[in-house]
């Protein structure tokens, strides 16, 4: 299986089961990894046979911009959803959001959730 893999984008969005965190919002970060059988565009070196990342970038950005839900599971969820519906050449997802401004009293670096969706699942 082939891959491309989006590492930690940063975006401030406002999912959060908290008022506070639905009104002032916080930084998400988000990793996309695109499973493909296999990528045509490895061999054609053509963009229009692979994924146009900047299109994928800019598909999650909306999503964790204008989300409004509680949890970062369902965000991860609806990216992973999305993701997959933008190609078919795409066969499985795998996403993870995490929180590091998580309203959590403690010492930790992130908190964060991974969620993978095949196409079979759609």
């Amino acid at each position: 299986m082939d891959h491309v893999k989006m590492c930690d984008m940063e975006f401030y969005g406002y999912t959060g089961c908290l008022p506070e965190e639905k009104e002032k919002g916080q930084v998400f970060i988000v990793t996309c990894d695109m499973g493909f059988d296999e990528i045509p565009g490895a061999v054609t070196d053509r963009l229009e046979d692979t994924v146009d990342y900047s299109q994928v970038y800019e598909l999650i950005k909306d999503i964790v911009v204008s989300g409004r839900g509680n949890l970062i599971e369902n965000l991860a969820y609806n990216i992973a959803g999305c993701v997959l519906g933008y190609s078919p050449l795409i066969d499985e997802v795998t996403v993870t959001v995490s929180k590091p401004q998580a309203p959590v009293e403690g010492i930790f670096r992130t908190m964060e959730t991974t969620v993978t969706r095949r196409r079979a699942q759609q």
